[in-house]
């Protein structure tokens, strides 16, 4: 299978979109209607309109999610078989994320560090368990190091494996992460990249 991996611009956006309108935000799944805004979501968005998964709040996280990618604060790759978009990983600096409520707080040691974070993986239904997602992964891992970040960071969760958008464990593990944390939610993996 010939997967093309693309890092997320302004010029990939309609792409991005219809991805998430036709594959991951459609229907009456969980997640339908996030637009990978979880994340992302802060105190001042949270003023602006409580979070909901509802047709209403889709419409505004899309929103929402347009701007944070035109500032570049929404970032990450989509996977790309045959031009279509069948894969998308969120992934930017730790910083980045207002909201990441799976993971463990800003340890203290780590406030001068450039840390990757992974924050979510969405692949399109025919194509999940092939490999996109650790094709995703690679390129993250591959990026972040020549972007000279000390390590990447993901928090897939320990127990509900529904809640799988977080990567499960033996991908991260098979890619060289190793656990360095957990709370009762998720474990913190991390892998250091080589400078």
């Amino acid at each position: 299978m010939n997967i093309e991996i693309r890092k997320l611009t302004a010029d990939l956006l309609k792409d991005w979109l219809c991805f998430f309108d036709n594959t991951t935000c459609s229907g009456d799944n969980e997640w339908a209607g996030c637009y990978c805004m979880a994340p992302h979501w802060s105190p001042a968005l949270e003023n602006e309109k409580a979070w909901e998964y509802s047709p209403a709040g889709a419409v505004h996280h899309r929103g929402c999610a347009v701007e944070h990618i035109k500032k570049g604060i929404l970032q990450g790759y989509l996977a790309y078989l045959d031009e279509r978009v069948v894969g998308w990983c969120n992934a930017n600096g730790k910083q980045a994320y207002d909201s990441i409520f799976f993971r463990l707080p800003w340890e203290e040691s780590e406030k001068n560090k450039k840390i990757k974070a992974i924050a979510c993986f969405f692949v399109a239904p025919d194509l999940r368990e092939k490999g996109v997602a650790a094709r995703l992964l690679e390129r993250v891992c591959s990026d972040a190091a020549l972007d000279g970040y000390e390590y990447v960071e993901a928090y897939p969760f320990i127990h509900d494996e529904n809640k799988a958008f977080t990567g499960p464990v033996a991908m991260y593990e098979k890619s060289g992460f190793t656990a360095c944390g957990a709370d009762d939610i998720c474990v913190v993996f991390r892998k250091y990249l080589s400078s």
